[in-house]
């Protein structure tokens, strides 16, 4: 094998090396497609004469509750993707440095720097998928409140009141559908993922590299895009509810 493609076997290998380990974490952390719990026994209902509580107030804390959790949720993949481009952005700063021979290091340290700024992407990627999932869970409570004041108001026919929610449990959009700011966020990460792959590679032997740019470019690019197409299959992948 010519020696300018070693670089290009061990940033396969590093490739390699991500996709198994979060394909073992997709399959051990996979939700299931039943979500609810297992309830206890409903107990026998108590006189009317003796029932003090009101519905509405616990139902009105149980839906501020789910509301809260689901804006916390957008809150959070917000604070959480800056804090992603802060590393990054620290990250390509060291890598400069190392490139212009001020700390003295060898161009092995970028590498470094860079694929350990894919494993933090890794881990910013799950836990934006968690917040995903925290957000659909808190939608489908606020769903189901609905669903019961739909067969129990006074004020409306269920039809009626049923045309004021544009969203119900049964139309409430899955936590695995695109086109909205957790995918958009986790495409960022993605891209960032694959950007620091094939320079980390590259920089494995960067004078080789620029001596041969077509072969090792060329295939560390390739690389770099079967990486960002893992990163969205991924996402997409856990957050469809298992069968």
């Amino acid at each position: 094998m010519p020696g300018y493609l070693w670089p290009l076997l061990i940033t396969f290998v590093f490739f390699i090396a991500n996709l198994l380990v979060m394909w073992t974490v997709l399959k051990l952390n996979r939700r299931p497609r039943t979500l609810a719990p297992q309830l206890p026994p409903r107990p026998e209902p108590a006189p009317a004469d003796l029932r003090n509580l009101s519905a509405g107030e616990i139902l009105g804390w149980e839906f501020e509750y789910a509301r809260t959790t689901a804006s916390e949720a957008m809150q959070d993949r917000h604070t959480m993707v800056n804090f992603y481009l802060l590393a990054a952005g620290i990250v390509a700063t060291g890598v400069l440095a190392v490139l212009s021979g001020e700390p003295n290091l060898p161009p092995l340290t970028g590498t470094i720097l860079l694929w350990l700024l894919c494993a933090i992407g890794w881990l910013y990627l799950l836990k934006l998928i968690r917040l995903r999932q925290s957000w659909h869970d808190s939608a489908l409570a606020m769903n189901q409140i609905k669903s019961f004041y739909l067969q129990h108001s006074q004020d409306f026919q269920p039809d009626q009141l049923q045309a004021a929610f544009r969203w119900q449990p049964d139309t409430l959009p899955p936590p695995d559908r695109g086109w909205n700011v957790f995918a958009y966020s986790a495409a960022l990460i993605g891209l960032l993922d694959s950007v620091a792959l094939v320079a980390g590679g590259a920089l494995l032997d960067l004078p080789a590299v620029l001596a041969h740019p077509a072969p090792t470019l060329g295939l560390l690019a390739l690389l770099g895009l079967a990486f960002f197409a893992f990163h969205l299959w991924y996402y997409f992948a856990f957050l469809k509810l298992a069968k």
